[in-house]
């Protein structure tokens, strides 16, 4: 099955696309997915964005970065940060699933979260211009929005978990919570809201 047809598959049977990765090259499909997600982000949403230019409601933290120039520079930024934040929560995982006594495998959990992420990450910057064209001005509830479309990400690497490094469904809704908890600063610190 092709990358795009496995991508697409994580849309209406995300357990037969979990099916399909496992036989495809790790971590390359997941380098590949996060990088489309990457990518995504970066050109969909805030490129518009900064040609618009619109300024984000949440001011920048970055102290070298004004507020007014922040979506010109997650044109840049987005790719680097979701990478790293992406690579630093695959190997927490997989250090999680090893000091619990348990199989791991961080090419596969790369693979799976990877695809993963651009499942969910084409379907957010999707949800973010329906967002921006109804003119909600509200970031709190746009992420808010994003938790609970990001729940479908949980569904796929639950049962990505599940079947290929056989950890049980709790934890891996555990690991999907921790996954989260370990996200947020970083995407905190970085990212913005399109709003």
């Amino acid at each position: 099955m092709s990358f795009f047809r496995v991508w697409l598959m994580g849309y209406v049977n995300p357990a037969r696309m979990v099916e399909a990765l496992e036989g495809k090259p790790a971590p390359h499909w997941g380098v590949y997915g996060q990088v489309g997600r990457a990518l995504l982000d970066a050109l969909l949403p805030y490129l518009p964005l900064w040609l618009m230019g619109r300024e984000p409601s949440t001011p920048s933290y970055l102290t070298f970065l004004s507020t007014a120039r922040y979506y010109g520079a997650l044109v840049i930024l987005a790719p680097a940060v979701l990478l790293v934040q992406w690579l630093f929560l695959s190997a927490a995982v997989h250090v999680i699933l090893r000091l619990s006594g348990r199989e791991s495998d961080v090419d596969q959990i790369m693979n799976l979260t990877g695809m993963a992420a651009l499942v969910v990450g084409a379907g957010l910057v999707a949800w973010d211009w329906v967002w921006i064209g109804m003119g909600w001005e509200n970031a709190v509830w746009l992420g808010v929005s994003h938790l609970l479309i990001v729940i479908w990400w949980s569904v796929i690497t639950v049962l990505g978990f599940k079947r290929v490094l056989g950890v049980p469904v709790w934890a891996g809704i555990v690991l999907n919570v921790v996954w989260v908890i370990l996200g947020l600063p970083l995407a905190m610190v970085f990212m913005r809201a399109p709003v």
